[in-house]
């Protein structure tokens, strides 16, 4: 604890210097003045903690030297100790922030319990310091636990240059399953992403949505700005076009160049960031529109807003076809008929909800046939599968949607022709691989999950089927792409997506070397 004393009586400095000594031994005189003057300059040198002085001072007053300290942003505590009587002047040092205010001749009991209070707002300020971050304000503003007064905007404008009163943006990247392994890379990128570029950002992530929330906002402006009489000012501080422009054209390709697996970016712009909390609900609320954006895009509501959708007609003929084929329990062909289903959901821009609702109805549909003959193992299981088709933002959780939906009818146990004469090792991996192989499945992936050596289900399987895993997965995919591109409208770039490549480019020359024709060429062909 460093003090410096302002006194210009000798005796009244030696009774506050003794006291002070043998009171707190660990205490730091730091200097002692005798005049304003003097003090002024002490105190800007030492920096001290707590500043014991009287107010009428020979050469500067105490409060002309106070006021001079608090407008150089020199915050120490201060103890008045004085003769003088006048309320005028002690009203004057309270607005001033002075902590207590005693009266000559200084009685010893008196300070210390002024110094010994003083002290303990010291400490629960510097507790408070470490638990006063940037990063905790804007993760309390987001959880809605931060309720900003005078003080709190005061106290975030003198120690960062901000306040939750200036306009920002909310910047969110959604990471669905593969959240928990690389929210930590995201958040590195997003609060790298202001660097020399004229704005800061927070990046915090929150677990139970599996997204990383970015606060991007300015030091210095703001507030400040908006306030200015020029409505081009003011317009331009609301505006954060470059701020946006940074986002889209250099972070957002560099996340999706990152990221393994799904990925949604929203955007969202507020005159006060205190109102980040009902952006982030409404961002929230608009992120199954993901679905109608390509990977890399940035999701704003007036984009949503702009989209023009297609009336979804409920496809009644494809639903007649599944249940003719689980009546006749047609494995082969309900999966058929899920991938003409999944194919007809992305042909054209339909309303994620209408999607939605159609895949439930779809689903209710087959199970009403399913249970004509076979008993369902878990309700609870249904009901799970319903959840995630609600609850889902990206074509691959609605894969995942049908998928569970599958594993709760058990349509495993229809067979395709020829699996029942493998092993049951090679059965399983023939199942995993059909089940993962869009999504970028790997034998050493498969071989973990049925507990073998890599080397080993690598023999077992060519040895089998005929045709190595490698092979397999390509034969595969080249059929799904053949599917899509003759009976879809589909773009490479989504095509690509759905048969498990992250280029299309990459895509195009591996369909050539198998089929002899670029897929441009072969949907040409085929219509």
């Amino acid at each position: 604890m460093k003090i410096v004393i302002v006194e210009s009586d000798e005796r009244t400095r030696e009774i506050i210097s003794k006291t002070v000594k043998r009171a707190y031994p660990e205490a730091v005189i730091a200097g002692v003045a005798r005049n304003g003057r003097e003090g002024y300059e002490l105190i800007r040198t030492e920096m001290p903690e707590i500043v014991i002085m009287d107010i009428r001072l020979p050469g500067m007053s105490g409060l002309t030297m106070l006021r001079r300290l608090r407008a150089e942003k020199i915050y120490a505590r201060v103890i008045i100790i004085t003769e003088d009587t006048d309320f005028e002047h002690a009203r004057q040092a309270i607005t001033l922030g002075v902590d207590d205010y005693m009266l000559k001749p200084v009685r010893p009991l008196q300070l210390r319990k002024a110094v010994s209070q003083v002290r303990e707002k010291i400490e629960e300020q510097q507790a408070l310091g470490k638990a006063f971050t940037v990063e905790n304000i804007f993760t309390g503003c987001l959880n809605g636990q931060v309720f900003p007064d005078r003080k709190f905007h005061q106290m975030t404008r003198e120690k960062f240059g901000f306040t939750l009163e200036d306009p920002g943006a909310l910047f969110v990247v959604w990471l669905g399953g593969g959240y928990a392994e690389q929210r930590e890379m995201v958040r590195v990128i997003l609060e790298n992403a202001g660097t020399g570029k004229g704005f800061s950002v927070c990046a915090v992530p929150i677990d139970t949505w599996h997204l990383v929330a970015a606060a991007v906002y300015r030091i210095g402006r703001g507030s400040e700005a908006e306030k200015s009489p020029n409505a081009n000012r003011a317009e331009e501080a609301l505006s954060f076009d470059h701020e946006f422009a940074v986002i889209r054209e250099q972070i957002v390709p560099a996340l999706s160049g990152s990221v393994r697996g799904e990925i949604a970016c929203l955007w969202e712009e507020t005159e006060h960031m205190e109102g980040f909390p009902a952006v982030l609900r409404s961002m929230r609320q608009i992120r199954e529109w993901n679905l109608l954006f390509d990977r890399g895009e940035i999701i704003r509501r007036k984009d949503v807003e702009a989209l023009e959708v297609m009336p979804l007609k409920y496809p009644a003929e494809l639903e007649a076809q599944v249940r003719q084929a689980v009546l006749a329990m047609n494995g082969e062909e309900i999966k058929k008929c899920y991938y003409r289903l999944y194919d007809f959901f992305r042909a054209e821009p339909y309303n994620p909800r209408e999607i939605k609702e159609c895949l439930m109805r779809f689903d209710m549909s087959m199970l009403g046939a399913y249970k004509t003959q076979y008993e369902v193992e878990s309700e609870l299981r249904v009901q799970y599968s319903m959840q995630l088709i609600a609850e889902a933002v990206s074509w691959g959780q609605i894969r995942a949607a049908m998928e569970e939906f599958f594993n709760v009818m058990n349509f495993d146990a229809f067979e395709e022709e020829g699996d029942a004469e493998l092993s049951a090792l090679v059965r399983k991996a023939v199942q995993l691989v059909r089940k993962y192989y869009d999504q970028g499945i790997r034998l050493e992936e498969i071989a973990a999950q049925l507990y073998v050596s890599e080397e080993y289900l690598s023999a077992q399987f060519k040895k089998e089927t005929g045709m190595g895993f490698a092979e397999t997965v390509r034969t595969l995919r080249i059929e799904r792409i053949k599917g899509l591109l003759a009976g879809t409208r589909l773009k490479l770039n989504q095509i690509a997506e759905l048969t498990g490549y992250t280029d299309p480019k990459y895509m195009s020359r591996v369909f050539k070397e198998e089929v002899g024709m670029l897929p441009t060429e072969f949907r040409k062909a085929v219509h």
